[in-house]
């Protein structure tokens, strides 16, 4: 598989890959802070959101709200190729303030409770789209690294303007979020984003309670409602999957992968990775290699 190595998302406001190519089978399921922006060039396969599943093909689009659980799965060969755009919230604060018109456009979007996420373009709306992803590709390739968050910013401006008024439909009739779903939304994020930067750490939902002040089984119960998986679960899943890039992008013992993606004990590891992957971390990192 080729891994298409860019800013952390963890550690940067934005996240950019262009046109990054999978040789290997794609499948996981995850949630994050942040807008998500998937644009499909090559492959096929199957994409989950809302509890709908939808086809994944070549010119798809898909934005993903922010701590949505999603899921996707790709079958290569022949290739799977796509350009990916995470923008934290603190880019979305910057239109509210700088561009307010176009901040209320995009808001039923982020607040509406089933808007349509994923649209098939058409081939002049794609090649434009694919045009406006080059640019930013060469734009970064220039700027100096502390103006390159601004123009992701600015990007971001122009690709959410072309979005509401080119690809978006807005749907005729939705019902507002309830206070309860509001409510529950945030509570959701702030278990993400507790996970997430406690993904290299073991934790207890007893930990995760204690520091949210929520009883545990209040917070495992909206998370299993929202999410439709367990909070374990989902931890494990990210954990798995920075374990993945680990075993392809270093040379580290298993012992320490498993160590530093927060698995107690290696052999717990090993069988969880062997489950989701078909194969053990050492096999893995073997056929990676070759």
């Amino acid at each position: 598989m080729k891994i298409h190595n860019a800013i952390r998302w963890q550690d940067n406001m934005y996240l950019f890959q262009f046109r990054s190519v999978y040789t290997e089978p794609v499948e996981y399921f995850h949630a994050h802070e942040g807008l998500e922006i998937l644009y499909v060039h090559e492959g096929e396969g199957t994409y989950a959101i809302n509890n709908e599943i939808f086809p994944l093909k070549p010119t798809t689009f898909i934005l993903v709200k922010p701590f949505q659980m999603h899921r996707i799965k790709v079958q290569v060969p022949p290739v799977y190729v796509r350009t990916l755009l995470k923008i934290r919230g603190t880019v979305m604060d910057r239109f509210s303030s700088m561009l307010p018109q176009l901040a209320s456009a995009f808001a039923p979007f982020l607040e509406h409770k089933r808007p349509c996420q994923v649209y098939y373009l058409p081939p002049a709306v794609a090649s434009c789209l694919e045009e406006q992803f080059m640019q930013l590709k060469e734009t970064l390739a220039i700027v100096s690294p502390h103006l390159r968050a601004d123009a992701v910013t600015l990007f971001s401006f122009h690709l959410l303007q072309y979005f509401v008024s080119r690809i978006y439909s807005p749907p005729r009739s939705v019902l507002p979020q309830s206070l309860a779903a509001n409510d529950s939304t945030e509570l959701l994020g702030r278990i993400v984003q507790w996970i997430d930067s406690r993904c290299g750490l073991p934790f207890t939902l007893n930990d995760m309670a204690a520091d949210l002040h929520f009883s545990p089984n209040h917070l495992s119960k909206t998370f299993k409602e929202r999410m439709g998986l367990s909070i374990t679960t989902y931890a494990n899943e990210k954990r798995l999957e920075e374990a993945r890039i680990l075993l392809v992008n270093t040379s580290l013992a298993i012992e320490e992968i498993s160590r530093r993606t927060g698995f107690k004990y290696p052999s717990y590891f090993i069988a969880l990775f062997k489950a989701k992957y078909g194969a053990t971390p050492r096999r893995y990192r073997m056929r990676m290699e070759k």
